[in-house]
């Protein structure tokens, strides 16, 4: 191969391999013929590829004029510009033929689109019911150092906490055992459609990621923790819940809340948020980091050792086995 040939693998990688196969073709093909045949073929190519760009160019100028256009420019004097409008051209494309063609493509597209974000709300809900191991697993130190159970369920809890309803669902979630899709076991539910029935899914996932503490009593008694779950005990009893506010993020906020007053509802709320996630996130990355550092220290020391192992292992062999066996 002559090394005056300039090869260079990284030079495109995103290119096909058909590409790939011509260059490697026609590299072949360059490298045993003469060098000054060699540079007047690589004109030749060199000309031959300017020429095919100048026509793609001209091709989609051409493309680009024969676009409708609905209005032009004409310039009186050079000076005055004059606007002429192509009413047939408009006529044409305006039609009430074309304009019910284009509501019909637009709702087609809506109707795609919604299907397709129901189909990756679901995904999304399911992956994160799925996954919900390995994500507390990840977030481990978040619930060291925030001094949780779960940090994830105390921010939801602070976000979801003036929600309309949301104590209701809890309710209905303890009665039913905390079951997300308790509803479809009832007949009064068995003619929902597949949007509602993901949007109460969604609901009670919502309510199940809430801090509350809930009670079922009878109504003539002084009350007990006992959770029921049967409807004809749920009858006669009376289930009660509210949100646990003893959490770092309610204090949080509560701190934010007496020395920023002026921040309002919805500012106190982001502020509190971002203080919290940052403060979990940073002290989680550092955790794992410490972790990560540690454990591969270990695993360094450990193969150090690795050698002293093998020595024995061989000594042991030669010295007391290999004389039994």
């Amino acid at each position: 191969m002559d090394p005056n040939i300039d090869i260079d693998i990284f030079r495109d990688l995103d290119a096909s391999f058909m590409e790939i196969f011509h260059r490697t073709q026609l590299q072949r093909y360059l490298e045993h013929l003469p060098p000054g045949e060699r540079e007047q073929q690589l004109n030749n190519i060199m000309a031959q590829g300017d020429l095919y760009l100048s026509q793609q160019q001209q091709q989609q100028q051409q493309q680009q004029q024969q676009q409708p256009r609905y209005y032009h420019v004409h310039w009186i004097f050079s000076h005055i510009p004059f606007i002429i409008l192509n009413f047939d051209q408009m006529w044409r494309d305006f039609s009430w033929r074309a304009f019910w063609a284009r509501t019909i493509d637009a709702i087609t597209s809506a109707v795609i689109m919604t299907v397709r974000a129901l189909r990756f709300t679901t995904f999304i809900i399911g992956s994160g019911v799925y996954f919900q191991g390995v994500v507390r697993r990840l977030f481990v130190f978040c619930d060291v150092i925030t001094f949780s159970d779960n940090f994830i369920r105390d921010m939801f809890t602070y976000i979801l906490r003036d929600s309309k309803d949301i104590l209701d669902q809890c309710v209905l979630l303890e009665r039913h055992s905390r079951n997300v899709f308790y509803f479809l076991q009832y007949d009064e539910y068995s003619n929902l459609s597949s949007f509602q029935v993901i949007k109460l899914a969604y609901q009670n996932l919502l309510a199940s990621l809430i801090n509350v503490e809930c009670i079922t009593y009878a109504p003539n008694s002084t009350g007990s923790t006992t959770t029921t779950t049967s409807s004809s005990s749920s009858s006669a009893t009376t289930t009660s819940c509210k949100i646990l506010t003893n959490t770092l993020v309610f204090k949080l906020s509560s701190v934010f809340q007496e020395y920023f007053p002026a921040l309002g509802s919805t500012g106190l709320k982001l502020i509190t948020l971002w203080m919290y996630i940052s403060y979990a996130l940073i002290g989680d990355i550092i955790c794992l980091n410490i972790l990560l550092f540690v454990s591969y220290n270990l695993i360094n020391r450990f193969m150090g050792y690795k050698q002293v192992f093998q020595g024995l292992r061989d000594i042991l062999w030669n010295s007391l086995f290999n004389f039994i066996l």
